[in-house]
């Protein structure tokens, strides 16, 4: 099983996630040692229980990992782990690096100069017109607007920076296969001519609600800083802003 394999079927196991998953690159220098590992070495890295310890042991059938790799060539995805030199090097900075970024387009040097727009789907006139307005001027400026293809303030920003020829960058809850929302999949392939859309969800992978919060955490860490135009008392764009803080 090569690099890319052993990461795909590591990073699949259920229970691993980015941080465990980065606890174990650690303590065994690859996900293929990792997998590889007997169980007494699994249970040594803190926080792994038996459970997941005996997931990681069963996990060797390359079927998944191939099926991946195969559905990617097809659609021109790009699989770019952390050791790759593609990868945004200040996300490998975060607490809990995605190992495994799904890209359509191409992430380029350019978008490490990156500002974060995100807001309420329920977007007001003004929302609406501000977002556009600071998603112009940001790109005019040279950053790249990156945001999270939502219906609302991110439509708007990815819209405004395609129209004056800016750099943007979506970040998707769901497999690259199955953009949410669908009514935006012009958009996201508008986006993926001239910058990227990238994912941490595996293909095949629906949209689901608990995987939202989790794709904030990197439209944050791949931005020098967040621009919150308008945002509910609980909403994602919150939880984008205090990752934001945690990023620093």
């Amino acid at each position: 099983m090569n690099d890319l394999r052993a990461c795909l079927t590591l990073n699949a196991v259920s229970g691993v996630g980015p941080h465990r998953f980065g606890m174990l690159l650690a303590r065994f220098g690859t996900p293929e040692a990792a997998l590889d590992a007997g169980l007494y070495q699994l249970c040594s890295v803190p926080g792994l229980g038996p459970h997941t310890a005996e997931l990681i042991r069963a996990a060797r059938d390359p079927a998944f990992a191939d099926r991946q790799i195969e559905t990617a060539e097809r659609l021109g995805i790009r699989l770019v782990t952390l050791h790759d030199a593609e990868y945004p090097p200040r996300l490998r900075e975060i607490f809990d690096p995605p190992p495994v970024l799904y890209v359509q387009g191409k992430i380029t040097p350019r978008h490490e100069r990156s500002v974060a727009i995100v807001g309420t789907r329920r977007t007001t006139a003004y929302g609406r017109q501000i977002s556009d307005a600071f998603s112009r001027a940001l790109c005019e400026a040279g950053f790249t607007v990156i945001s999270g293809l939502a219906r609302g303030v991110d439509t708007v920003a990815h819209r405004a920076a395609l129209d004056v020829s800016g750099d943007t960058v979506a970040v998707v809850g769901s497999g690259l296969d199955r953009p949410y929302p669908r009514e935006n999949r012009p958009l996201l392939e508008s986006i993926a001519e001239t910058g990227a859309v990238i994912s941490e969800q595996p293909l095949g992978t629906d949209p689901d609600a608990m995987n939202f919060p989790m794709r904030n955490r990197i439209i944050s860490g791949m931005s020098l800083g967040t621009l919150v135009i308008e945002a509910g008392a609980v909403s994602g764009a919150l939880i984008t802003a205090r990752y934001a803080l945690e990023h620093n």
